[in-house]
């Protein structure tokens, strides 16, 4: 098991890529603090009925004592931490001239104030342990632009630079800070952005025909990929923004 005995905070872990990783992270024993908004009560009974161990934490990331309150628990439930996957995020797709100045703040908090937060606060915990790794979800939209979707893209750019600022800053503390950048996921997110379409069943045709491989990747394969990054398998890896998106960015 690669993640044996380790500690993992997940955010955004109820559904999605998010939740892909905390069974893929219990089933490689780790212990999964499954972090989300929403109830994941049932996600985490399933996890546990499958053998794993896990743990639920209401956390709302965009509120640092909220964040301060996740972290905290899991060092009283574990006594430490070892890894941080940053997975919380929204989508609200708009162009500059058609959002809201509370929308857009409202993205941001979550997508990128969230990802500072948590790592404000995990940061020292790693420290502690003798180290840790940090793992950020951007998004390939945080390498190109997208058709009405400027504030998240500007907010997944910003995960990206920070994933190499924080690499940079807390190499010496022994913790290493990666970032992988989906494409297209089947998961709830995309599905309200497509339901939000015009016509939906244009969307989605489109957005499988930007890819190279012609298909929407599964929230496993995505898990596959923050696995491998949280892992000692990826051990001389800092810094590095790793792009799972099908081909999307390659044309």
């Amino acid at each position: 098991m690669r993640l044996r005995d380790k500690v993992a905070i997940i955010t955004g872990a109820g559904s999605g890529i998010g939740l892909a990783t905390a069974q893929r992270f219990a089933a490689e024993g780790a212990r999964v603090v499954v972090a989300d908004i929403r109830d994941a009560t049932a996600q985490v009974d399933a996890i546990r009925a499958q053998g794993g161990h896990a743990r639920y934490v209401a956390v709302d990331v965009s509120r640092e004592a909220e964040v301060q309150r996740l972290v905290a628990q899991t060092l009283e439930a574990y006594g430490r931490l070892d890894i941080l996957v940053n997975n919380a995020g929204i989508e609200i797709p708009r162009k500059v001239t058609d959002m809201t100045e509370a929308e857009w703040d409202r993205l941001m908090n979550v997508n990128l104030k969230g990802v500072f937060l948590c790592a404000k606060w995990a940061i020292p915990a790693m420290r502690q342990g003798g180290g840790g790794v940090i793992v950020n979800v951007a998004s390939e939209l945080g390498l190109v632009g997208g058709t009405e979707i400027a504030a998240y893209a500007a907010s997944k750019g910003g995960v990206v630079q920070l994933t190499k600022a924080m690499a940079i800053d807390h190499a010496a503390d022994g913790i290493r800070v990666n970032c992988v950048c989906p494409g297209p996921v089947l998961t709830p997110l995309i599905e309200a952005t497509i339901q939000a379409a015009a016509d939906p069943e244009a969307e989605r045709r489109q957005i499988i025909a930007d890819t190279l491989l012609k298909r929407f990747a599964r929230p496993e394969e995505i898990a596959h990929v923050i696995l491998f990054l949280a892992s000692d398998e990826s051990s001389y890896m800092t810094g590095s923004i790793v792009v799972a998106d099908g081909g999307g960015t390659a044309q």
